[in-house]
C-alpha cells in the first residue's frame, strides 16, 4: 500500500458518505477515493486498484454482507476490511469475524476511533471497538450454553487471529494446506504455521481432533 491510504465506503445511506468524506478530508494520510451504494460498484473500484481499505456496513440490500466479505478475502488478500456496526450483537460479530473482517467499529463510537482503526488495519493490525469485549464474552458463553452451528462455535474463539480463523474455516471446508496456500498466494510454511497456531489455541493436535470437536459441538 502507498503512504496515502485509499478508502472506499460501501453504505446505503448518503449521510454516511457525506460525513465520512468530511471527516477524512482534513487528514493528510488518507483519502476517500469513492463512495458506493452497491457491492458491484465497490467491487469495480477494488478491481481497478482504487481501494486499499473498504469501510462498509455489512447490511446490504442485494447481497449477503458476510458472503461478500468472504469473496473479497478470497480474491483480494491485500484488501483490508473495516465494518461499521450500528448494534454490535454477539451473533453479528461472530458471523463477521468468521467471514474474515479485519476490524469492527461501532457507528456510535467517535469518528476518531474509526480513524485509529483504519491506521491500525493498514499497519497490519486488527481492531475491535471497546464495546466488542463484552460481545466476545457473550459469544463464548453462548457457545458453551447450547446447540449452535458447530463451525461458528469453533471459529468464535476471540484469541484466534483473522488469518488463523480463515485457514481453519477452509480446513473445515475440506481444503488442504496446499490448496489454501495457492488460493491466497501464501507459502506452505505460512499457512501451516497459521493452522498449527489455531490448533494450539483450540487444544487440538490433528485434523481428526478438529472433526471430533465439530461433531461434539453438533450434539
Amino acid at each position: 500500500m502507498s503512504s496515502l491510504i485509499k478508502i472506499g465506503v460501501l453504505d446505503e445511506q448518503e449521510v454516511v458518505h457525506f460525513g465520512l468524506r468530511a471527516c477524512f478530508s482534513v487528514l493528510s494520510d488518507m483519502v476517500v477515493t469513492g463512495v458506493h451504494f452497491r457491492t458491484d460498484s465497490a467491487l469495480h473500484a477494488i478491481e481497478q486498484g482504487d481501494i486499499d481499505l473498504l469501510l462498509m456496513d455489512p447490511v446490504l440490500k442485494h447481497q449477503s454482507g458476510p458472503d461478500f466479505i468472504r469473496s473479497l478475502r478470497i480474491r483480494y488478500s491485500e484488501l483490508r476490511i473495516l465494518v461499521f456496526l450500528t448494534d454490535p450483537c454477539a451473533a453479528t460479530v461472530n458471523i463477521l469475524l468468521s467471514a474474515g473482517v479485519h476490524g469492527i467499529v461501532g457507528k456510535r463510537q467517535p469518528l476518531g476511533d474509526c480513524v485509529q482503526a483504519i491506521r491500525m488495519l493498514t499497519a497490519g493490525q486488527h481492531y475491535c471497538g471497546p464495546d466488542m469485549a463484552a460481545v466476545e464474552a457473550s459469544i463464548m458463553s453462548s457457545a458453551a450454553a447450547g446447540p449452535h452451528n458447530p463451525e461458528a462455535m469453533l471459529l468464535s474463539l476471540p484469541t484466534l487471529s483473522v488469518r488463523e480463523r480463515e485457514v481453519l474455516r477452509l480446513c473445515i471446508g475440506g481444503l488442504t494446506v496446499t490448496c489454501i496456500a495457492e488460493r491466497f498466494g501464501r507459502s506452505l510454511k505460512t499457512v501451516s504455521t497459521q493452522k498449527q497456531a489455531a490448533y494450539r489455541k483450540l487444544g487440538l493436535k490433528s485434523d481428526m481432533d478438529l472433526f471430533r470437536r465439530l461433531a461434539l459441538y453438533g450434539h
